[in-house]
């Protein structure tokens, strides 16, 4: 990536400290990197005056974020690189770089450069040791994946108001240091610590709470601004949440890749998919060993199964992120939670193919209940109404349940 060679500062728009793990995987790599700060009102009102106003949510905050980082006196276009990865498909995601170069071009920055990995070779890695950025980000994606696991099954309960979210930062940070000193064993140390500090968290379970699962757009489920919270707002109406994990959406551009890799039989392809594949469950498995204890359900499902759980509803082949949603929908059921929340910006159409086959999906799983959740740039979705009704109905369906 000749982009890297001569930048001094690669900057990553914050979806979730997820973009933390990436900074940190970049850093020790020897790229200088910088995670922007988190999105709000503002970033939000710079995407908007350049945007068109029909792209989705995301955009519009990604956007902004760098926009706002452009207009500091120590920001130089000519020396740095803006990375958003990208995808194939239908979805507008594949496009968002596109389009971005243009609004960049139209606010004067030119010289502002952008780095876009494909999911199309399952993001395979940048810079001079691409294999070992990519595990090392891949690390740090699995923890930070489990870390957020251990806190929203550990904050509905928690005694003490506030340890759980304190225990999570300190154990976020010691992974970020991790990573950036390698990864490796040092990562699998620092997961260690956080299984033992969370299970110092003293909790109250004697009143089980309904439990929740969220999908959908993977911007959206993942960053608290554009979702209005909805995490906080589930465990303040009385349930908790399992949000379905980044790393599903990498196992499934893998699962792609061997899928399409078999259909045209080129077997070298299929190979390093299948390789690559390994590698990172060998990892998520040394990782999710420290923890596991303090999970209920430590494992997730393999993007395998969610794809036969799919394949009644919609051919996986078709790919977006519908495939997952439908598919980690049905696994929700299968492990008994009370209610299934589908998150979507306005217009996404792979959101709406979720919302037109999730009748579907309620009726074979005894009428689950479900919520679809769109955003847009104005704020108005009457969240707290709407999520009052659901999680009446959760909380019936746990109690007949249970």
């Amino acid at each position: 990536m000749s982009e890297l060679t001569t930048a001094k500062n690669v900057y990553i728009p914050y979806m979730c400290d997820h973009a933390l793990a990436l900074e940190a995987a970049l850093h020790a790599v020897g790229i200088p990197a910088e995670t922007l700060p988190p999105p709000d009102t503002e970033t939000l009102a710079l995407g908007r005056e350049l945007c068109l106003g029909r792209e989705c949510l995301p955009l519009f905050v990604a956007t902004g974020d760098i926009l706002r980082r452009a207009q500091q006196p120590d920001f130089d276009p000519a020396t740095s690189v803006y990375f958003m990865p990208t995808t194939c498909g239908p979805c507008r995601f594949g496009q968002y770089r596109t389009l971005q170069r243009l609004l960049f071009d139209e606010a004067g920055l030119h010289e502002l450069r952008i780095i876009s990995p494909n999911s199309a070779n399952g993001y395979q890695g940048l810079g001079q040791r691409p294999l070992h950025f990519r595990r090392l980000a891949w690390q740090g994606i699995v923890g930070v994946d489990l870390l957020r696991k251990l806190c929203h099954e550990h904050r509905p309960y928690e005694r003490a108001p506030g340890v759980t979210d304190r225990t999570y930062e300190e154990a976020l940070r010691r992974l970020l240091e991790a990573i950036r000193e390698g990864g490796g064993r040092r990562a699998v140390d620092a997961m260690a610590w956080a299984g033992r500090q969370f299970a110092a968290v003293e909790t109250d379970r004697t009143q089980p709470r309904p439990w929740i699962g969220i999908v959908g757009e993977i911007y959206l489920r993942a960053n608290a601004f554009t979702n209005q919270d909805i995490v906080r707002h589930v465990e303040r109406l009385g349930g908790r949440v399992w949000v379905a994990p980044m790393l599903e959406w990498f196992y499934f551009t893998l699962w792609g890749a061997q899928s399409r890799a078999r259909r045209a039989r080129r077997v070298g392809d299929g190979l390093k998919a299948l390789l690559a594949q390994w590698i990172q469950h060998y990892d998520e498995a040394r990782m999710l060993r420290q923890v596991k204890s303090q999970l209920t359900f430590p494992h997730e499902t393999s993007v395998a199964k969610l794809m036969v759980n799919t394949r009644p509803y919609y051919e996986p082949r078709l790919g977006t992120e519908a495939a997952l949603s439908i598919g980690k929908s049905v696994d929700f059921a299968h492990h008994g939670l009370s209610g299934v929340i589908n998150l979507l910006p306005f217009s996404c159409m792979p959101g709406i193919v979720v919302m037109g086959l999730a009748e579907a999906v309620r009726v074979d799983h005894a009428h689950i209940p479900w919520l679809d959740v769109i955003y847009d740039a104005q704020g108005g979705t009457n969240i707290h109404t709407r999520l009052e009704a659901f999680m009446y109905q959760a909380r019936e369906r746990q109690k007949t349940r249970s």
